[in-house]
């Protein structure tokens, strides 16, 4: 018995065709000749006038312009011989058969580099016309039958489940997928093969759930000059990111792929995105007046979106005669081209869509890697947080107030000026910048090196600027000291850095970068306010309860394996906490990456829960129990939106929270005071400013 290899993505890392034409052309140009005939093949046979062997006589057509192709042929090799996969060249045998769908003039010279035997389409290799069918589907079961008499095939390989015909005459057939080999013994019918293929389409949407609003961010608020380099970019290196995704083992998507789990989860998430008052069908919460105005503007406005103060005094004396809407809009710009075509009420349904494709994204990512689909991970995210409940105890009996945790207003920022925000609590109430700051932190923690972290980075500036200080502090720490913090900084991960994917996903998003600068947000630290004010034990008092009740109560998940982890997190929670820009939100959003990071320290615990080790089990036992106070949060906000909803349904009341309406006015609302976070001045005697921004 011996062994079958399909050749192009299987032992050849690429497809050879492809490969020579680009070889050929970059030597002839004149085989740029036949690219209309070319083009005209692949039209004939996406209209499905012709059958795939046609198609391939007008792609290989290219070879009339050639004179001496065994030169090609023999050169070609020269340089391509090295793109056989190692691993492959380990296992191959001299009674080995590679049979496939590419050109045996191509492949024939393999015969004596390899020492084996080939089966491929007979071409001819001056004209592109097929001497026979097709190598491909039944008739690589044929042409083995018929140059292989008696000999039967103990195993095959191939990268597509388009070779189960040859498969299905073999002892034991493999895929392929880059250099992992997954044994099809208990899967003939391919299930894996279909896996592989959702994998890598969501590792491709995820991708783009961010990109898309960038580019269109890109293209309607710069100029041409500025917008079209800068997309042209972000696409080249979107392109080269989806060339690096990485498929897992065979076992492991067995175990994320069930059905059952799979569905309750949609549902569960769905059901969460609905209670959190996105799409009005729940009552919004207050962040929502100020969200609404936004994409109301962003609806009702050309883009960029410019506002006229110069007949209003208040307006025009915090902004100027005229403002540019600048801060973290990007999540909004897929909804808004909707509400543009429809309107407000059906965009925000769009967006209610939007937010529940993002947050499926996240939690894929998360059984992706933790290797398995559990539903603990759903009802740990949503009980993680700190223990407000009992600070707003403790807070509410230190100043004298009523204790009412159950229904009150927010016990999130129970600590006043410190808070780290649960996840429940940022679904509710800062998506727009939460969601793309979850996903960003599950890729970057997914990948083994470091060439598209500046890509990833890049990817979160446009939606959360304040999460992408808490992002850019973990590839930090991790580029010093590596990926599982136990090494010294050394040249390799900086070479790693320096790539384009990092570099043009850099540059295409600098015009947002500038624009941030522009803002006339406040700054400064809580401690030199308390200071000034003579607040001091005040400010004390609240860090010490923020510091024990917020984050080092899961000091109880440490151990040798996390530690390293778990200082890393508490040392950002400590210090960044201490400052503010634009109001108190610095801490409780720049924590959010890190939050990430601690959630899945949690889960990583909880994975397995140990019923033989006592001391493992106690710390459980423990984790579980802070999980269960600290959910009292998470379950406040949602008792909040049920009950909002039925006294609202009682009055006949809206569900958005819409009082802001627009920025194009703001006199007497309350985002008066934070109003200069979203716009800045477009003042025409900034002439880099004028030349940045489309007309």
């Amino acid at each position: 018995m011996i062994n079958g290899y399909d050749f192009d993505e299987t032992i050849y890392d690429g497809d050879s065709s492809v490969d020579f034409y680009k070889y050929s052309l970059k030597r002839n140009k004149k085989v740029l000749l036949q690219l209309p005939i070319q083009i005209f093949g692949v039209m004939l046979y996406i209209l499905k006038i012709i059958d795939k062997t046609k198609f391939k006589e007008y792609v290989f057509s290219f070879l009339k312009r050639i004179d001496n192709v065994d030169d090609y042929i023999k050169d070609f090799w020269k340089s391509h011989y090295k793109n056989i996969k190692p691993w492959y060249l380990e296992q191959k045998q001299s009674t080995d058969v590679i049979i496939s769908a590419s050109p045996e003039f191509l492949l024939k010279p393999l015969e004596k580099k390899l020492k084996v035997k080939v089966i491929a389409s007979r071409v001819d290799k001056k004209t592109g016309k097929f001497l026979s069918k097709n190598c491909h589907d039944h008739e690589k079961v044929k042409r083995f039958h018929e140059e292989e008499k008696n000999k039967k095939l103990k195993a095959f390989y191939s990268d597509s489940m388009v070779d189960k015909p040859i498969m299905d005459i073999s002892k034991d057939a493999y895929l392929v997928r880059k250099d992992i080999v997954y044994n099809l013994k208990e899967d003939r019918e391919g299930k894996i093969s279909k896996y592989l293929k959702i994998d890598k389409k969501l590792y491709k949407a995820v991708i783009l759930f961010l990109v898309i609003p960038i580019i269109i961010q890109l293209f309607f608020w710069y100029n041409r000059l500025i917008s079209i380099p800068g997309i042209i970019l972000l696409l080249i290196a979107t392109y080269l990111v989806f060339k690096k995704y990485k498929v897992l083992d065979f076992d492991d998507y067995y175990k994320i792929f069930n059905k059952k789990k799979i569905i309750i989860l949609i549902l569960l998430i769905v059901i969460i995105n609905v209670l959190s008052g996105a799409g009005g069908i729940f009552p919004q919460n207050w962040d929502y007046h100020s969200r609404n105005a936004i994409f109301r503007d962003l609806i009702e406005s050309s883009w960029p979106v410019r506002y006229d103060y110069s007949s209003l005094p208040f307006e025009q004396s915090k902004i100027g005669n005229s403002g540019i809407l600048n801060y973290y809009f990007a999540f909004w710009l897929p909804g808004a081209i909707v509400g543009k075509i429809t309107n407000f009420k059906i965009a925000s349904l769009f967006m209610l869509l939007w937010q529940i494709i993002g947050v499926t994204l996240f939690f894929y990512y998360v059984c992706r890697f933790f290797r398995n689909t559990k539903y603990r991970y759903y009802f740990i995210f949503i009980a993680f947080g700190g223990l407000n409940v009992i600070g707003y105890i403790i807070m509410n009996k230190y100043w004298g107030f009523p204790i009412h945790p159950i229904g009150s207003t927010h016990i999130d920022t129970s600590m006043g000026l410190f808070c780290m925000s649960s996840f429940v609590t940022q679904l509710f109430w800062v998506f727009n910048q939460s969601i793309p700051a979850w996903i960003v932190v599950m890729l970057f923690l997914q990948e083994k090196d470091y060439r598209i972290c500046g890509y990833l980075f890049a990817l979160l500036v446009p939606f959360a600027p304040f999460p992408m200080v808490g992002f850019l502090y973990i590839i930090m720490c991790m580029i010093i000291f590596g990926k599982n913090l136990d090494k010294i900084i050394d040249l390799n991960r900086i070479k790693e850095l320096i790539s384009i994917e990092n570099i043009f996903g850099c540059l295409a998003v600098l015009p947002m970068v500038f624009m941030y600068t522009l803002n006339k947000s406040s700054k400064g630290s809580y401690i030199l306010y308390a200071m000034e004010s003579g607040r001091e034990k005040e400010l004390i008092f609240s860090y010490i309860m923020f510091v024990l009740l917020e984050f080092l109560v899961y000091i109880v998940i440490i151990n040798k394996k996390n530690y390293k982890y778990i200082i890393m997190c508490f040392a950002f929670f400590t210090v960044i906490s201490l400052f503010y820009i634009g109001g108190a939100d610095l801490g409780n959003r720049a924590t959010i990456p890190l939050l990430i990071v601690l959630y899945l320290l949690v889960c990583d615990r909880l994975n397995i829960i140990d019923k033989v080790n006592k001391k493992e089990m106690l710390v459980q036992k423990a984790t579980i129990v802070i999980l269960l106070v600290a959910s009292v949060t998470n379950f406040n906000e949602i008792y909040r939106s049920v009950e909002n909803e039925i006294s609202y349904r009682k009055i006949n009341k809206s569900n958005f929270a819409d009082s802001y309406y627009s920025f194009k006015t703001f006199e007497g609302k309350e985002c008066a005071r934070f109003i200069t976070n979203f716009i800045v001045k477009d003042d025409k005697t900034n002439k880099k400013l004028q030349w940045l921004m489309r007309k």
